[in-house]
């Protein structure tokens, strides 16, 4: 990304440094495909690559739904007291299953805590 902020000659000694740090590795046949979401160069081509060549995993929707979590945020105001905690956003991708409307959902771990003999427990979280 942000190709429009160098010079053609820098992109391409770019390009060559990839190719030679992923040679022999998994990516060593892949596309270097240079882009600017600001002028949205070859964001088109990119998205092409994405649709036709990454292959979409097989999802089982009998099963019951897996969020897989890959980031989230908190909405409190540092140090905010705990009667005044409203909670955090999670965001992710569903690995297997749906979910619907109304349905019941469980966060694991949960809430960490050591009991009295340093044991670790997670109390998961149902709504």
């Amino acid at each position: 990304n942000k190709v429009e902020l160098i010079k053609e000659s820098q992109a391409l000694q770019q390009q060559q440094e990839i190719k030679q740090f992923v040679a022999g590795t998994a990516a060593d046949k892949a596309p270097i495909i240079p882009v600017s979401a600001v002028l949205k160069y070859n964001i088109d081509i990119l998205c092409e690559f994405i649709c036709t060549l990454v292959p979409v995993p097989h999802r089982d929707f009998t099963r019951p739904p897996q969020l897989i979590i890959i980031r989230s945020f908190d909405v409190n105001k540092p140090g905010e007291e705990a009667e005044k905690l409203q909670g955090g956003v999670a965001g992710g991708s569903i690995s297997e299953g749906l979910l619907k409307v109304g349905d019941q959902i469980e966060v694991r771990p949960g809430i960490i805590t050591k009991d009295a003999s340093g044991f670790i427990q997670c109390s998961f979280i149902r709504n």
